[in-house]
């Protein structure tokens, strides 16, 4: 257990070098204490990235407690119709706008504690081969990942960087799309995070605190 804990922490240095290593993310939106950047990584992705960041009175364990919390998905994540786990993957449906129909998405969930930096990250990785549903369509380009800096004890920085291919040519209003997708979820995002049950939760789930404790 603990080699795989390492492994994990080494992956999620290495994801979290190369971000920062990037260095050609564009402003989009800066409003209300929310900036949106965007950013082609590189040829082999259609799309652009998008990354949204704000700072917000909080603890880690009241993001994570929002985070867990599936059944209120509609109240925060733009778009978002349902969200359910089903045994280790999350599944999410979307209301797409008028120009493409709606959306669904699978995806695991995998968390690091990053020791050093004394980060969280929780990274979203698109399962599109699992639950397939003629409902709707499946993204199979779909990635995401959460990350939380402290900055002292009361402060805390969430970062979210997104990449979701719907699979439709018009890819201008796709990025726009996830430009304003992004902005929209994080401004509700900070707003739940300031109501009960969340703004109580202090502690982080036991799991989590053994991650943070071990060597």
């Amino acid at each position: 257990m603990k080699q795989l804990i390492k492994t994990m922490v080494l992956g999620g240095c290495i994801l979290l070098s190369n971000a920062l290593l990037a260095e050609n993310w564009q402003l989009k939106i800066d409003d209300e204490g929310i900036q949106v950047f965007q950013q082609q990584k590189h040829d082999q992705y259609h799309l652009l990235h998008t990354k949204g960041e704000f700072q917000v009175t909080a603890q880690p364990a009241t993001v994570f407690a929002l985070l867990r919390d599936l059944t209120v998905c509609q109240q925060w994540i733009y778009g978002c119709l349902e969200a359910k786990r089903e045994n280790e993957w999350v599944h999410m449906v979307f209301k797409g706008p008028l120009w493409f129909s709606d959306r669904d998405v699978v995806f695991d969930i995998e968390v690091t504690f990053l020791s050093e930096q004394q980060q969280w990250l929780i990274q979203l990785t698109g399962q599109p081969q699992f639950k397939p549903n003629d409902d709707y369509v499946r993204i199979d380009d779909f990635n995401a990942s959460w990350l939380l800096t402290p900055i002292d004890q009361n402060q805390l920085l969430v970062t979210y960087e997104l990449y979701m291919d719907p699979g439709i040519k018009l890819k201008s209003g796709v990025n726009k799309y996830n430009r304003d997708v992004t902005f929209r979820t994080l401004k509700n995002m900070r707003e739940m995070l300031n109501q009960s049950p969340y703004i109580e939760q202090k502690v982080l789930p036991e799991k989590y605190q053994k991650m943070s404790t071990e060597e």
